[in-house]
């Protein structure tokens, strides 16, 4: 690859100059800084841009990822053949975990990690990173659509409400949280009884609606697609944890036991993991068929050769690591938290081939920016992946990072650090051994240096200090970034904070 000291002219963009640092401070400026680069850009043919995002598909039960995980795949043949034509991403992790928290960082680039930011929403659960997005970040959808960018997003996320949503597509009625409390996700699991059957699968329901769009879209080119499959459950109930016999070996690493979604399995461990399994690997195969019927739509439609599909999941699932299901937080496996995330760029760059940098969803929002010709608003802080692409490095990122409530998650390739935001108790472990995918090497690693470096890692990746959290908002220690935002609970800033905004 080239020498990293070179910069690319989108890079040049990512660097804002004084028309993003204008932009940011509204959103009738971030329109009309898109407006103007995408001007600028006329010359350029844009492409289409389509983001499909899956619900919880870890990376190794795609079979296109065998030479990372072999032990276990499903049989995934249209994501085999995407990866084959697409730029693959070896160590994808979300920012934030579950749902709603991967959601902010990938429409507006802004990181959710490590949740400073929460404070309690009304009918959500009261879980550091469950909010919705504040009126003053920026979203892909309205960059896009102010640049002259047809603009769809099919989705069932009932946060998506409001004047910012009006181009929302649904595939099923709105939902409220009065009617999905009690709803149980069990559908894999059997409890000692019979396994519910679960309703249509979120990602297959949101391909057949993209197929819809696509006849619709053809005469409206340039446009971006968002088909993101969400279950309307993940805004409303807490990520449930199953645990078999006596849980996860150190309670410091589980979900706190007074919160009602941990769930103790009464059947032996073996019972459950095989069955649990296979039912998730019929679910994933399921999903490889839905996104084929997409693709040979895309191609009949005569629009695949403009159009860059990124393909992403929106978080991992522990199915059996030391006897927990669900929920992955404080899970020590790395695979329970990564995810495949491939670009099929129109160009055919990279096509086949692997990155190993650490790529976050975060980053999601400023590479299609990019592909519009776009200046991505200085508050966006995921990194523009067609750099890759166009044969520069990326900034150096030698560690991942992810956040589940109050659980911090950082590693490489070869560690993972397991904390809490809310203790200052750090678990340090070794990577799995491939051979034995369901065993670690040692149960704790002491190793003091190791454990700084991940621990300074988590540090750095937050702002130089972890927050503390409160009923119902984010406590001590203030963000160190002088652009967070004071919040009120409809979303919007204080008065203070505003007039304050006026005057930098």
């Amino acid at each position: 690859m080239a020498d990293q000291r070179r910069i690319s002219r989108r890079a040049l963009f990512r660097g804002g100059g004084a028309t993003a640092g204008a932009a940011a401070l509204s959103g009738a400026g971030l329109l009309g800084a898109a407006a103007a680069e995408a001007q600028e850009d006329g010359e350029r043919e844009r492409p289409n841009v389509v983001l499909i995002v899956a619900d919880r598909m870890r990376s190794d039960y795609v079979a296109a990822y065998d030479d990372v995980f072999d032990d276990r795949n499903a049989k995934t043949p249209n994501l085999d053949e995407l990866s084959d034509r697409s730029l693959r991403f070896k160590y994808a992790t979300p920012d934030g975990m579950p749902a709603i928290p991967m959601r902010r960082g990938m429409l507006t680039g802004m990181r959710s990690y490590p949740f400073r930011d929460w404070r309690a929403t009304p009918g959500m659960p009261t879980i550091p990173g469950f909010n919705k997005i504040y009126d003053f970040q920026p979203m892909i959808t309205e960059l896009a659509a102010g640049a002259g960018i047809e603009t769809v997003y099919v989705t069932d996320n009932p946060t998506f409400v409001g004047g910012r949503f009006g181009r929302v597509v649904r595939t099923g009625p709105l939902a409220t949280s009065a009617g999905f409390r009690e709803t149980e996700r069990d559908y894999f699991l059997p409890l000692g009884g019979p396994v519910r059957e679960r309703r249509e699968e979120p990602t297959q329901k949101t391909l057949a609606e993209g197929i819809r769009q696509l006849d619709a879209l053809r005469g409206e080119q340039p446009f971006l697609l968002v088909l993101d499959a969400f279950d309307p459950n993940d805004a409303f109930r807490p990520p449930r944890q199953y645990v078999t016999g006596s849980g996860p070996l150190h309670d410091d690493v589980s979900l706190p036991k007074d919160r009602s979604y941990q769930t103790t399995i009464r059947v032996s461990d073996d019972s459950v993991k095989g069955e649990v399994r296979q039912r998730y690997e019929a679910e994933v195969e399921a999903v490889d068929g839905a996104l084929g019927r997409f693709l040979d739509k895309l191609d009949d439609t005569g629009m695949a050769g403009r159009t860059v599909v990124i393909f992403v999941s929106d978080g991992g699932i522990a199915l059996g690591e030391q006897g927990v299901y669900g929920s992955p937080a404080g899970v020590w496996h790395r695979r329970a938290y990564h995810v495949p995330l491939l670009i099929k760029d129109p160009q055919g760059r990279w096509a086949g081939d692997t990155s190993s940098w650490f790529v976050s969803t975060y980053d999601i929002p400023t590479t299609i920016l990019s592909y519009f010709g776009i200046v991505a608003p200085g508050r966006m802080q995921g990194e523009d992946l067609t750099t890759l692409l166009e044969d520069y490095d990326l900034p150096a990122r030698p560690f991942y990072t992810t956040a589940i409530d109050t659980h911090i998650v950082v590693g490489d390739r070869n560690w993972l650090l397991i904390g809490r935001s809310d203790q200052d108790r750090w678990r340090l472990y070794e990577a799995e051994d491939e051979d034995e995918p369901d065993e670690i090497r040692t149960e704790t690693v002491k190793s003091p240096t190791v454990l700084e470096e991940l621990r300074r890692w988590a540090l750095t990746a937050a702002g130089g200090t972890l927050p503390e959290f409160g009923d119902s908002d984010a406590l001590r220690p203030p963000s160190p970034d002088s652009l967070d935002k004071k919040v009120a609970d409809d979303g919007t800033l204080d008065e203070d904070e505003a007039e304050a905004n006026e005057l930098r």
